[in-house]
């Protein structure tokens, strides 16, 4: 995938007073250092090993599921090495703007490689949680999980597609697992329960956005027609779908419709269209996750 360009800060223009170009210069740097991305974007580069292989993947779904128990032997040495880059994503956290810096102008061609070793490190995250509470620092837990829940919902923060919007999904749950986890072996005190239950409230109890990712898509589409002479595969305009889209989001009673619209459109649509009841169903097991970790931290 090519790089992504992040905003440059532009040279002064020759004529301007040298102190109204220093004002202006610091005033652009405040705002690039407000973005919580480019804390992000620095923690990706600081990650070693590639993070976790496949079968460390494995095995964190299966602590996850609860079918064996995390094994600190085996990842402290991972989580430790990485702890640079955990606390640089953390610190990210701390700032309410997340801007990744897509070339939305790009239409279907803009880039986003930063989602798949996002939910890398997010993964991580979790395994340093864990690895915390086996230390006993609890607090440094309760941090991590935190931080790991913000970072993981900027994931899907204004990204183009609803890929995005799915794997930010996934990070989301694994903490919210990692949570109850550690909740149910007596792991956190009233006081860090409380703390670990207002962060999860904070973007509600639907926490991600299901509707701009595909309304992007189809602006992308577009934008493709107007760039690449790249036609919109459907019958219906663009708008339309961008509605159906919306209302099966606000009411899932209006899916089986969406979909009898979507079969009778031409294949290449129908290819674009992504399985609308996986992406439901995706939603409504994270908001159920939600509402039971929220129920044990009570």
């Amino acid at each position: 995938m090519k790089a992504m360009s992040l905003c440059v800060i532009p040279w002064m223009i020759l004529g301007l007073s040298l102190s109204a170009g220093e004002a202006s210069a610091q005033q652009q740097k405040a705002k690039l250092g407000e973005n919580a991305a480019l804390r992000y974007w620095a923690a990706i580069g600081q990650m070693t090993d590639q993070a976790i292989g496949d079968e460390e993947v494995k095995e964190l779904n299966e602590i996850l599921k609860g079918k064996i128990a995390y094994d600190d032997l085996k990842f402290r040495d991972l989580v430790e090495k990485n702890r640079p880059a955990l606390e640089t994503m953390a610190r990210g956290t701390t700032l309410a703007n997340c801007d990744w810096g897509l070339e939305y102008a790009q239409g279907l061609d803009v880039q986003f490689p930063y989602s798949a070793k996002a939910v890398a490190l997010a993964r991580l995250n979790v395994l340093y949680a864990f690895h915390l509470q086996s230390m006993g620092d609890k607090e440094g837990s309760v941090r991590a999980l935190v931080a790991g829940w913000r970072f993981s919902h900027d994931i899907a923060n204004g990204a183009p597609m609803i890929i995005a919007t799915l794997l930010a999904k996934v990070s989301l749950a694994n903490h919210l697992v990692a949570i109850a986890s550690i909740v149910q072996t007596n792991g956190f005190s009233p006081q860090q329960r409380s703390i670990l239950r207002k962060a999860l409230v904070q973007f509600g109890s639907d926490p991600l956005d299901w509707k701009s990712p595909m309304t992007r898509e189809i602006e992308g589409f577009k934008m493709a027609e107007e760039i690449h002479s790249r036609p919109w595969p459907c019958s219906l305009p663009p708008a339309r779908f961008a509605q159906y889209w919306a209302g099966i989001v606000d009411d899932a009673s209006t899916l089986p419709e969406f979909e009898k619209i979507v079969a009778s459109q031409p294949k290449e649509c129908r290819d674009f269209f992504p399985n609308a009841k996986r992406i439901l169903d995706a939603r409504q097991e994270l908001n159920g996750k939600l509402g039971e970790t929220l129920f044990l931290l009570q």
